[in-house]
């Protein structure tokens, strides 16, 4: 999600002269609506306190992906007017589309390659900008245009993907300024927590596979969460032992390195367009990994895509907590039927009837999921 900034002079002389033009909006300090009744204040998940109007009408969703989520699941659409086109590309590839059609629709021209277009954002007039605290740009480019700018902590509850769509939610709900009753949401989260916990606390640490997550992979780049990272939360609360514990954050690394970890599986996020079939086949040149052991055995896997990509927070992540412990632990967890899960799951919090085939579209993401991704 990381963005490059643009160069602060040019940003500053394109804010000038659009603050000074007819359609600069007022600093975000006065950016309320009058008939709304003022303004109030919260603070984010950075720390910074925000003044907002009282009333929010007009949202976008910029480099915090998965928390569109939530939103459709929270408040539908009808207040949204642009979203990241990563975001879209997730959207139309995921069930959210089936869930909020209207999503194609939504402008999104106000991010480029990966960062924010001030005139284009100023022009679909929004009340706050959400974003996320690992794209601090945002923040900039929004609020020197007079935009209240909101971060969601991409490392809120420490990783814990579970916990942290629950604080997200927490947090969407103050900034809309409106009461949502997460109550059963965080229940059902806490029950799959637990449950995956109480079945793998006898597992032995050696008795654990080892396993590793690519989150982009091209010809040029090989990145593999380590520590502090929704990977290794994912990883090690599912009961597998994360390879690249010896590295912090997402890293390029070697292939000769992947080959000195061995790693008994292999998840490939969608934040990459690539496949399973792309390691069975050594299909990018300068990667030969027909001696890793993942590979032998057949047991690299696809992250699955359902309301959003399941490798970061979202509101499927309990779903990919117990999905990925079974992978870990068939043994363990033979009597959960996941196809039945998610179809449960799904009735419950999202109100649609799931079908087999929408199940094997989950399961089997296509690449196109990763368009509108920067590189």
């Amino acid at each position: 999600m990381l963005k490059r900034a643009s160069t602060r002079l040019v940003l500053g002389l394109l804010i000038i002269a659009m603050l000074f033009s007819s359609c600069a909006k007022k600093p975000a300090s006065e950016a309320a609506d009058p008939a709304s009744g003022g303004t109030r204040t919260i603070v984010d998940q950075v720390g910074n306190t925000v003044v907002l109007p009282e009333k929010i009408n007009r949202v976008v969703i910029a480099s915090v992906w998965p928390l569109c989520s939530a939103y459709c699941l929270m408040f539908g659409t009808d207040k949204l007017v642009g979203l990241d086109p990563a975001i879209i590309s997730a959207a139309e590839n995921s069930m959210l589309i089936k869930i909020a059609p209207e999503l194609s629709n939504i402008p999104s021209g106000f991010s480029k390659n990966g960062s924010l277009n001030a005139e284009e954002l100023l022009k679909l007039k929004p009340d706050v900008v959400l974003y996320a605290s690992g794209v601090m740009e945002d923040y900039d480019i929004a609020t020197q245009a007079g935009i209240p700018a909101v971060g969601f902590s991409l490392s809120a509850r420490n990783f814990n993907a579970v916990e942290t769509i629950n604080s997200w939610m927490e947090l969407l709900a103050e900034v809309m300024n409106v009461s949502y009753d997460t109550s059963k949401f965080v229940e059902y989260g806490n029950k799959m927590q637990k449950l995956v916990a109480d079945r793998l606390k006898d597992v032995k640490e050696e008795d654990k596979p080892t396993a590793m997550i690519i989150h982009k992979y091209s010809a040029t780049t090989l990145a593999i969460p380590g520590l502090s990272t929704w990977g290794d939360y994912w990883i090690t609360a599912s009961g597998a032992r994360n390879v690249a514990n010896e590295n912090k954050g997402t890293p390029q690394v070697t292939v000769e390195q992947i080959y000195k970890w061995n790693p008994d599986r292999i998840y490939i996020t969608n934040f990459s367009d690539a496949v399973p079939d792309d390691l069975y086949n050594n299909t990018l040149e300068g990667y030969d990994w027909s001696n890793v052991g993942a590979v032998k055995s057949h047991n690299v896997y696809k992250m699955p895509l359902g309301i959003y990509r399941w490798y970061v927070t979202n509101t499927d992540s309990p779903l990919t907590l117990l999905w990925l412990a079974k992978q870990h632990h068939p043994a363990l967890f033979a009597d959960i039927d996941m196809d039945t899960e998610i179809k449960n799951y799904y009735k419950e919090f999202y109100r649609i009837e799931l079908t087999d085939d929408d199940i094997r579209e989950i399961y089997t993401p296509k690449r196109d999921a990763a368009r509108g991704i920067k590189k």
